[in-house]
């Protein structure tokens, strides 16, 4: 061995021989009554201080990120950051039974393609975002428009009384159960304005009329374009989990 080599391999073992004799910043004890943090400071003491389960889990699980990417299903994109999970679901075009307030009977429309946009954290209610796209998505950066529905905008939805999803719901990384209730519900007078460009006043209206003119597909040229990209909506809800849509 050279004597570079016996230098680099003496260091070697004194930086390993320090490290084992390092004593610790911070430990963690568990007891049958609980979890105590103990914390080493600078001038020799120590302090000590309880720490509950759930923090503990919460601080050990906000490193761990996953996410899918575009997949070719449904389901567009999953992606979770330690107690936060994000699903981004398509719903193709399709012939949809709508039930306005005040009216006895449903309103039969071709639905444009629809984008639903769930993020839980932990046991906190879920945020929901829903927008129209003239095509399903091929790429995260798709242009959204205002979905030509009630009771939602372009930063959230309006579920009202309308029965929540259930824990089986939320614990899936499919919104079938999600869309089911959403579409299901009763929609009413409010978020009615500024979705279509020939019926500016009041979706309900232009929903009324495109079933009177017995359309086999929705007017995608009437949609109200949004100034943001399905990648806007997932990075500002990824980069603040307090954020609305």
């Amino acid at each position: 061995m050279t004597v570079l080599g016996t230098l680099s391999a003496f260091n070697g073992l004194n930086a390993l021989e320090a490290a084992v004799q390092e004593l610790p910043h911070l430990t963690l004890n568990f007891y049958s009554y609980g979890i105590l943090m103990r914390r080493r400071l600078e001038n020799g003491g120590e302090t000590e201080y309880p720490v509950s389960p759930e923090q503990l889990a919460t601080a050990l699980s906000a490193k761990v990120r996953f996410e899918t990417g575009l997949l070719s299903s449904n389901t567009l994109y999953v992606a979770t950051e330690g107690i936060q999970k994000l699903i981004v679901d398509y719903r193709k075009p399709q012939q949809t039974a709508l039930f306005l307030d005040g009216s006895e009977t449903s309103v039969r429309v071709p639905l444009p393609g629809l984008v639903m946009i769930r993020v839980t954290s932990a046991n906190d209610n879920p945020r929901y975002g829903v927008y129209a796209v003239k095509r399903r998505p091929t790429t995260l950066d798709m242009p959204l428009f205002l979905a030509p529905l009630p009771n939602m905008d372009s930063h959230s939805v309006c579920w009202g009384s309308v029965k929540k999803v259930s824990p089986e719901g939320l614990a899936n990384s499919t919104l079938d159960e999600d869309w089911t209730l959403l579409l299901g519900s009763i929609f009413t007078s409010h978020s009615v304005h500024g979705k279509s460009k020939s019926h500016p006043a009041d979706i309900r209206q232009k929903l009324i009329n495109v079933e009177k003119g017995g359309a086999r597909r929705y007017p995608t040229g009437d949609l109200v374009k949004l100034d943001f990209t399905l990648s806007d909506v997932i990075r500002k809800v990824q980069h603040d989990s307090s954020t609305r849509f």
